[in-house]
């Protein structure tokens, strides 16, 4: 008698086998992968000198034409090498996003008059950000509950980040605080993938921007009551740099 995980082991042999035999397959006939030029580039730290011979690959603009040509070159290999299991690719990745209920709301989280969450849409990369009105001003317990349905305060969509990224290769917001009187909404938005936010101030309820922007900052915000914000800087090499607490009032200018 066979046991359900040897039987499922069996046949999954198979699929593992071809995906094998196809990768030997596909690297023999891939081209030689590309190699990247050295060109010596000196650190100065503290007194001391490194040497860095790849450092040119390094682009925080994601604009330079040598380095995009390389990197073109590493994805144009990888794609010949890959090319024979492309189809076992696509196979488990629909079969893993099938498993994901993608149309889906988290746990609100009950702060000061609002109930706050996130919705997931089906067919959508990003999150919808949302609040929908407490509508007692009773205390708070364990059987606390965000009351839906056609009786219960309308939902109110805050920020929807599948709007904010229309228009870019890459897109995500590294965090999302509203103040303590619910009025401001500040989130940090990066569009590079180099971690460095650009800090946004929104009216939560207009969603329109307060303020100017303010570039190169980390993911780590905090409002200290409602009138001041609190961030972090980011130096050259893209490392923590000061911590700033800004005056609300001057955020509104």
């Amino acid at each position: 008698r066979v046991s359900p995980a040897a039987a499922l082991s069996s046949r999954r042999q198979p699929l593992r086998q071809l995906a094998l035999e196809s990768c030997t397959s596909a690297s023999a006939m891939a081209s030689t992968p590309p190699v990247a030029r050295k060109v010596l580039h000196e650190l100065a730290e503290h007194g001391d000198v490194r040497l860095d011979s790849y450092y040119w690959l390094r682009d925080d603009s994601r604009s330079d034409p040598a380095v995009l040509a390389h990197l073109r070159a590493e994805n144009d290999y990888t794609a010949a090498l890959m090319s024979d299991v492309k189809h076992i690719e696509d196979e488990i990745f629909a079969e893993i996003r099938g498993r994901i209920k993608e149309d889906d709301t988290d746990v609100p989280l009950r702060r000061g008059q609002y109930y706050y969450y996130e919705r997931t849409l089906t067919g959508k990369e990003y999150v919808q950000h949302c609040r929908r009105l407490v509508p007692t001003d009773g205390h708070i317990t364990v059987f606390d509950a965000m009351p839906v349905g056609l009786d219960a305060p309308d939902e109110h969509i805050v920020l929807d980040e599948n709007v904010k990224a229309e228009g870019h290769d890459y897109y995500s917001i590294g965090a999302f605080k509203v103040s303590p009187s619910g009025r401001l909404v500040a989130y940090g938005e990066d569009t590079n993938g180099d971690e460095a936010y650009t800090l946004y101030v929104i009216d939560a309820e207009s969603g329109e921007y307060v303020g100017q922007p303010l570039k190169g900052v980390t993911s780590d915000i905090e409002w200290a009551g409602d009138d001041y914000l609190v961030y972090i800087t980011m130096d050259s090499l893209h490392r923590p740099d000061k911590l700033v607490i800004v005056e609300t009032i001057s955020i509104l200018r």
